[in-house]
């Protein structure tokens, strides 16, 4: 169901999801979804943290490529993840950030997969002796996911504006965190 889910905010960014409309994209009966589903929040609650899920598995593949790169590389493509994963999924995307959570949704919550592994990064550029941005890593890692996601939400509100394209958003990000944490 949760797949679904995910093909009709992929096929039809902004549409509002129900469960009589996931079941029927899910070619089942409304009354079945109610075995897995108590409501809509509920479904909706489970899509987000499927959403959540995917985009960590895609952060930590990226960062993976870079392995014995320094942190900062693997925080670039952590971040450059990040940025494809938003930009290619808008409404998957955007389903992170419009609906609450039951629980926390700090770096140890439902948001873990995507936002532990840049403060793990964050951390070791720190511990070899790296310079940080911010005081301290968690700040920095705030602003580090603040920044890519003010980026983002930017170029989704004019994706026809010069340099909103998922390349140039993605460089940006890449150029900005090199300068932010450069020595």
């Amino acid at each position: 169901m949760v797949e679904a889910a995910m093909r009709i905010l992929d096929r039809s960014p902004g549409s509002q999801l129900s469960l009589r409309t996931v079941a029927k994209e899910a070619g089942v009966a409304a009354p079945s979804l109610y075995r897995q589903f108590d409501d809509a929040s509920a479904m909706l609650s489970e899509v987000e943290r499927e959403c959540w899920r995917q985009l960590g598995l895609e952060m930590s593949a990226a960062a993976e490529q870079v392995q014995e790169e320094p942190p900062l590389s693997r925080l670039q493509e952590q971040l450059g993840a990040y940025v494809r994963y938003a930009m290619q999924r808008p409404s998957r995307y955007q389903l992170l950030f419009a609906t609450q959570l039951s629980g926390d949704t700090d770096v140890d919550g439902p948001v873990r997969p995507a936002y532990r592994p840049v403060f793990e990064t964050i951390e070791s550029h720190a511990l070899l002796g790296g310079k940080l941005p911010t005081a301290d890593t968690a700040s920095s890692a705030i602003l580090t996911i603040s920044l890519a996601h003010g980026r983002i939400a930017l170029a989704h509100l004019a994706p026809a504006r010069p340099g909103n394209s998922a390349p140039l958003v993605e460089g940006f990000i890449r150029e900005t965190l090199g300068r932010l944490f450069a020595d």
